[in-house]
């Protein structure tokens, strides 16, 4: 069917920021109010997007600097996945009312092509297709269940463990039946990774990471699941195992400040104890998204897998929540909604 056009509300890059890390200028982001939705080619979809995910990686997309994905184009809407409704289609596998996710952009209506898109399993909230079951569900199975390999009775540390990977990474390490220590960044999140089944939680910034482990950890670490670089993964090398793993997921702290990355200074720990460190991008293993759904919907459904989104209402609103991914003021995954002003 073909659908009339209409006017929706976006966020387009207007320009590259002045720094590759740290806080957005004025003017890097660029509201519009009133811009025409075309109309629909075949194998074309118009989804009316209704929550939105901000993620550390949509500061990277800004630049234009090499990353797994090319920059978010100047004069379109920032890039973001989304999920929403089919408000009309020309693709013959998704009809009008279907609900479905994929990278719909900073923006009230989006028409993409159909083959980008995901159907939102039946029975599950539309947010939790950014969440559990989206980003967050499927960068930490992919690390643990490819890197990690998490076994009974070994030592796993979480990194940014109260956040939206990093919560879903404690639990499948404790469901693996290994002992989950966590690494957050305050006295709440720390009492929420341990409700999720962590056997303790480190406040980085009350108590000092490297001696935390050197009583938590007297056996070694087994698996680093790291969201953050810097200086916190630093002070966990001189701890890991022989044979440990080394999950490179996310450097949170490269964009604090606009300071870029700090050194590893211990990195000479990971040679004489054979360690294995490797980095990931959940995007390149699209082919596998179906295998990881079919094991995490039955944790999500029988309650195995719990979560916290830290909600903001409206798409105004998105470009001061993006900066609260890297001061660190948000919990659980960062969601816009998009339809509420």
């Amino acid at each position: 069917m073909s659908e009339t056009p209409r006017r929706t509300r976006r966020y387009v890059l207007a320009e590259r920021p002045a720094t590759l890390t740290g806080p957005l200028q004025e003017g890097v982001l660029r509201y519009e109010e009133d811009v025409a939705v075309p109309r629909l080619e075949a194998g074309q979809v118009l989804v009316k997007v209704e929550w939105m995910s901000l993620d550390p990686a949509t500061r990277g997309w800004m630049n234009d600097t090499p990353n797994y994905l090319p920059p978010s184009p100047l004069g379109e809407a920032m890039r973001a996945l989304g999920a929403g409704t089919v408000s009309a289609s020309e693709h013959p596998d998704f009809a009008v009312g279907e609900r479905v996710s994929g990278l719909l952009g900073w923006q009230e209506h989006a028409v993409v092509n159909g083959s980008i898109l995901r159907r939102v399993p039946e029975g599950v909230p539309l947010h939790a297709s950014l969440n559990v079951l989206g980003i967050a569900g499927q960068t930490a199975w992919l690390g643990l269940h490819d890197i990690g390999q998490p076994r009974k009775g070994e030592t796993v540390v979480v990194t940014a463990a109260a956040g939206g990977v990093g919560s879903v990474a404690v639990q499948l390490a404790v469901a693996a039946g290994a002992r989950v220590i966590g690494v957050a960044g305050t006295p709440a999140k720390c009492e929420w990774v341990r409700e999720l089944g962590a056997d303790e939680c480190v406040n980085y910034r009350e108590d000092d990471v490297s001696a935390a482990c050197s009583r938590l950890c007297p056996d070694g670490i087994d698996v680093i699941f790291d969201n953050v670089g810097g200086t916190t993964l630093d002070a966990l090398l001189p701890f890991v195992a022989v044979n440990a793993r080394v999950v490179l997921c996310g450097a949170i702290s490269r964009y604090d400040g606009g300071r870029g990355p700090a050194p590893l200074h211990n990195w000479f720990h990971l040679l004489p104890n054979r360690v294995r460190m490797e980095g990931f991008i959940y995007m390149d293993h699209e082919a596998r998204f179906d295998e990881i759904e079919a094991d995490l919907l039955p944790r999500l459904r029988n309650g195995e897998l719990r979560s916290r989104e830290h909600v903001v209402e409206g798409l105004t609103a998105a470009p001061a929540a993006l900066h609260t991914l890297f001061d660190g003021t948000n919990t659980g995954k960062l969601l816009v909604r998009v339809g509420h002003s």
